[in-house]
């Protein structure tokens, strides 16, 4: 007999997190969240330096998220697919590290790539919502365009870096919103047996295993 929780991932929707995976989730949520807001608003107020420690960052996250991905494909616990996006987020935060780090002046085009790309990378991910973002990325990249042939460069570097730091303090408060939820539901108390059922069968496949 398949169990709820096998149910819904067959069918492809999502199930609700049980107190003991959500009470494992909320501290890594908060941290990254303060972190992002941290260094979202680093980079808008300290143009110096805050801009150059908001993409090595962000560089050293996307490394390690995609080396994990890249280890739960090889284990099993992923999709091949997830697997290969883990390998190429890996390069590609360890790459803008490295850039950032060795040549200041990157870091401005870099801000520029990220904010042309992100509503195509999202849009990848994202088939259902695919025509809709592609649109948008392509309005976002005809105004990067405008604003590089009106203003110059300096006005497009210095808006690109001021719309992909506020994104990442939008991301960070995303993030801290999520922790507060995931904070809430590990303390409720766990469900319940099911009426007749001693819970003893549920690790053998079910009740149906018995009959």
């Amino acid at each position: 007999m398949t169990n709820a929780v096998t149910a819904g991932r067959l069918a492809g929707t999502p199930t609700a997190p049980t107190p003991q995976q959500a009470a494992s989730t909320w501290p890594r949520m908060a941290a990254l969240g303060a972190a992002l807001v941290l260094l979202g608003a680093g980079a808008l107020t300290w143009s110096g330096t805050g801009p150059r420690v908001l993409l090595v960052a962000l560089g050293l996250i996307a490394l390690v998220r995609g080396a994990a991905a890249l280890r739960g494909a090889r284990d099993g616990r992923v999709e091949r697919s997830a697997g290969l996006l883990g390998a190429g987020t890996a390069w590609l935060g360890l790459v803008v590290a490295a850039l950032v780090l060795l040549w200041a002046p990157a870091a401005g085009w870099v801000f520029v790539a990220g904010a042309v790309l992100v509503l195509p990378a999202i849009a990848a991910a994202l088939p259902a919502r695919r025509t809709a973002l592609l649109a948008a990325g392509a309005v976002v990249v005809a105004g990067a365009v405008a604003l590089g042939v009106l203003g110059g460069t300096d006005a497009l570097l210095g808006t690109a870096r001021t719309v992909v730091a506020a994104a990442v303090v939008l991301l960070g408060l995303a993030n801290l919103a999520g922790a507060a939820g995931m904070a809430r539901i590990a303390r409720r108390p766990a469900p319940a047996p099911a009426a007749g059922c001693g819970g003893c069968a549920c690790g053998a496949g079910g009740c149906g295993s018995l009959r």
